[in-house]
């Protein structure tokens, strides 16, 4: 069923895997619809004399920037659980979805529909291996989560500094790869350097000293902006090239 329902007696969604509205898309929003009208009407359910938002957040937050007192509305009339599984399935089809924004999605759909990511994986079209790939962005340190959400690094290459299990030197991974900007492969080679700096640390000796060794320093490398190699932080030249890369744009 349609129609036009009061603004005031309509709630927004109790939960909501969207992190922030961009308030700037809402104020284009508003001003197309004033231009052309609502093209389609939100999804509502009923809950008494009041209706909760399924989808079409944006289009109400739109409605009531441009101080509207009514809104096209589809009426359906479902449980909690049919709510929370039609939610979750239209928000997937969001544009820029984070990793987290998504991962959020599937954690809610397991925690309060109780699917399994094969019923996930089914319901949504996604394959079982983006679904898991997202859900483990959730157990990631919040710094990586703020990091993937403001796309400061990519999920291959947040899933690779991951990997780093000393959680100070893997915050200074994350925190170069936000400065700098890096590739998977450039992530990977950190994390190895790490692991190869450990495993030659000095150990306890078997009689319980410690054995004498010489610090060394792990060195950082990032992607040249020209051909994209490996490059140490501390020899890359003006503009982020390698050195070879450098020289040659001197010779043309």
């Amino acid at each position: 069923m349609f129609k036009a329902v009061e603004m005031e007696l309509i709630d927004r969604p109790e939960e909501s895997s969207r992190l922030d509205i961009d308030t700037g898309a809402v104020e284009e929003l508003a001003r197309n619809i004033a231009a052309r009208g609502l093209m389609h009407p939100i999804t509502l359910n009923k809950k008494g004399e009041r209706y909760e938002i399924i989808a079409g957040d944006r289009r109400y937050l739109a409605h009531r920037h441009l101080g509207l007192t009514k809104i096209m509305g589809k009426i359906i009339n479902v449980d909690r659980k049919e709510v929370l599984l039609l939610r979750g399935t239209e928000n997937l089809h969001r544009t820029n979805l984070t990793p987290l924004e998504e991962g959020r999605i599937y954690h809610g759909l397991m925690e309060n529909v109780g699917m399994t990511v094969e019923m996930i994986a089914k319901e949504t079209g996604r394959s079982a291996g983006v679904i898991k790939r997202r859900l483990d962005v959730i157990k990631m340190p919040e710094s990586f989560q703020r990091a993937l959400h403001k796309k400061s690094i990519s999920l291959t290459v947040a899933e690779e500094l991951w990997l780093c299990t000393d959680e100070a030197h893997r915050e200074y991974l994350l925190e170069m790869a936000c400065e700098h900007g890096v590739t998977k492969d450039v992530a990977r080679m950190w994390v190895s350097d790490w692991k190869r700096s450990e495993r030659s640390s000095p150990d306890a000796s078997e009689e319980g000293g410690l054995t004498a060794g010489v610090y060394e320093e792990i060195p950082i490398y990032r992607a040249c902006d020209l051909c994209k190699s490996a490059v140490e932080i501390r020899a890359a030249k003006e503009l982020r090239v390698c050195s070879g890369c450098y020289g040659e744009r001197d010779r043309k």
